[in-house]
């Protein structure tokens, strides 16, 4: 089944037990580290079937689970103000090359149509090409996304919402927040599909 988690950190959205959870609790890794982003809207955690579909989605181009991804998303955003728009997590042009397509832009521009928000594209370039971050320790993924991303417009909204498939320790869209937030936002939502328990 595929369901945000009933008891998660207030900012990043980590699962917690609800015996430390007191409605305001932020997870030991936010308060030790903020990331740049205000808060995480996730549809569910890192588990089957979900997690079967985003790797299908990403690595295999069955891009009808975009769709999919997309309408679960849709009632996860509802009650955010229709004026933020949405933005895809971009990729670097050389694994957009390769793949072919951004799976995030392809849930993005369903979910625009879901939700009636505008897209926002070609704002937020990725300018490094960076090694996965799931293929690297945890301690590593910080410095592996460090001024990984441009932003190429000054007019910009004040709130945004940004889109990815999957958000494991959240450093990649903690990263991309920083380079918006330097630019003028204010407010930077990730709007995951899944989000790792870990």
């Amino acid at each position: 089944m595929i369901k945000p988690p009933e008891y998660g950190c207030q900012q990043c959205a980590k699962p917690m037990p609800k015996a430390n959870h007191h409605g305001t609790l932020r997870c030991p890794d936010c308060r030790k580290a903020p990331p740049a982003f205000n808060h995480i809207k996730c549809a569910g955690i890192y588990q089957p079937p979900g997690s079967d579909w985003v790797m299908a989605l990403k690595f295999s181009g069955h891009l009808h689970w975009a769709r999919a991804m997309a309408e679960l998303l849709q009632p996860v955003i509802k009650d955010i103000a229709v004026d933020w728009p949405l933005m895809a997590m971009p990729l670097h042009r050389r694994r957009l090359r390769t793949r072919g397509y951004n799976q995030a832009f392809e849930m993005t521009r369903l979910l625009a149509g879901f939700s009636g928000r505008q897209v926002l594209t070609n704002v937020l370039e990725r300018n490094k090409y960076t090694a996965m971050q799931a293929t690297l320790p945890e301690k590593q993924r910080r410095a592996n996304v460090r001024d990984a991303f441009t932003v190429k417009h000054n007019d910009l909204p004040q709130s945004v919402l940004l889109v990815d498939d999957v958000l494991t320790t959240g450093q990649t869209l903690s990263a991309a927040a920083a380079s918006l937030k330097k630019a003028g936002v204010d407010q930077v939502y990730g709007v995951v599909f899944l989000r790792s328990a870990g």
